[in-house]
């Protein structure tokens, strides 16, 4: 029997993949970017030809790195099944050779000890995060590398949803609660990266496109957008000077500790 996804992991099924969300976060939808993918990347010392699962892929950007930068033989889920449709015919425009499966990392349909690595960006706070990590340690030979990153909270926050989970701060991490699960799972945390930065890098990116996001919500209108979530979404970024107290009320958190942004590559024991 599959797995019933969560509300928040629902929730952010119903948003990625849909080409407007794409217009404003664009196809990297993860606090820091490829820039935190690339150095997660880098620390897992996988080599070329290694085996790797991007789980919770979304439009598959750093799966993409993962296959022509690192050369690494790429697997990516997600349990969107337009995100999956979407990131299958981006990487094929790229010419890259990568397995896209629709699945949630509750429930990956991959043998035992599949991978050498994998790489999980801002899902395991949308999701049940203890049953989502002993997945992951199931599909990872001994030795094999974790590679998470994730939105760390000191508590609840006023962001209303769906930008929250878009921000990945519904069920953030609270302070150590990261490197805690990891260990409980079976994993030996080798490098911690702080990438706080990346959370005001991807607030100035959804900020910058909400313009356009406007114009298209003016001249299209609310009713035609396909789900409710979108919708919502919508309507947080229609009014400019909501918009800019929202984000400058994000931007408190961040400076003043309240929201971070962690990576760990661990060791799978």
């Amino acid at each position: 029997m599959s797995a019933t996804p969560p509300p928040v992991e629902a929730c952010c099924a119903l948003l990625y993949g849909d080409p407007l969300v794409e217009l404003l976060a664009g196809e990297s939808l993860h606090p820091g970017g490829l820039a935190t993918s690339r150095r997660l990347l880098a620390a897992a010392g996988l080599t070329p030809g290694q085996r790797i699962l991007d789980a919770g892929c979304g439009l598959g950007a750093s799966a993409r790195l993962a296959a022509f930068e690192f050369k690494l033989r790429v697997d990516a889920c997600d349990v969107s099944g337009e995100a999956i449709r979407r990131a299958r015919a981006l990487a094929d425009g790229a010419g890259a050779p990568i397995r896209f499966t629709a699945a949630s990392v509750l429930e990956l349909p991959f043998a035992d000890a599949s991978f050498a690595g994998v790489l999980v960006e801002c899902v395991l706070s949308t999701t049940t995060k203890a049953a989502a990590l002993r997945e992951i340690r199931r599909v990872l030979g001994r030795g094999g590398k974790l590679l998470v990153s994730d939105v760390v909270s000191n508590g609840p926050t006023d962001v209303p949803e769906p930008l929250a989970s878009v921000l990945c701060l519904s069920q953030a991490w609270r302070p150590g609660e990261l490197e805690d699960e990891v260990a409980s799972a079976g994993f030996v945390v080798e490098r911690s990266l702080d990438e706080t930065a990346g959370v005001s890098d991807l607030l100035d990116r959804l900020e910058a496109r909400a313009g356009l996001l406007r114009a298209v919500r003016r001249d299209v209108g609310r009713p035609s957008w396909p789900s409710s979530a979108l919708g919502g979404l919508v309507g947080q970024f229609g009014d400019a000077a909501s918009l800019t107290d929202l984000m400058t009320e994000i931007r408190r958190l961040v400076r003043d500790g309240q929201i971070g942004y962690r990576a760990l590559a661990a060791r799978a024991i």
